[in-house]
């Protein structure tokens, strides 16, 4: 586990999402990829980042479950279905940040002062 101070001087815009969402870098990557280009399907988002689909289904499968990407079934007339991708909008997503950070902000808090109670007067 990193500490906190490691934490905070290598944080920047670009790994936030890495820290928030536990996300690496190729999930970061297709989330900006989605954000800028709309709803796409996993075989041209395998096409344009130059992976394998199943690469491309597990990162999607981490985006989702993190909640900044969905997933929207579509009907082919005649029959048959598809699947397309697309970003949550950023805003979103950085309000879903601040939530996180205030929660996680509240119980460290919380551990500290109990901290401070059980072990305060210790010399």
């Amino acid at each position: 586990m990193k500490s906190i101070k490691e934490a905070i001087s290598r944080l920047n815009c670009d790994n936030i999402l890495e820290c928030f969402f536990g996300l690496n870098q190729s999930d970061v990557s297709l989330y900006f990829l989605l954000l800028s280009s709309g709803e796409m399907k996993i075989d041209e988002i395998s096409k344009v980042l130059k992976k394998a689909e199943n690469s491309v289904y597990r990162s999607l499968q981490k985006l989702m479950l993190a909640g900044i990407v969905i997933r929207e079934k579509k009907i082919i007339e005649g029959g048959g279905y598809f699947y397309v991708y697309r970003a949550i909008p950023a805003r979103e997503v950085a309000e879903e940040m601040r939530k996180l950070l205030s929660a996680w902000n509240k119980k460290m808090s919380e551990a500290i002062e109990e901290f401070e109670r059980k072990y305060g007067g210790a010399k």
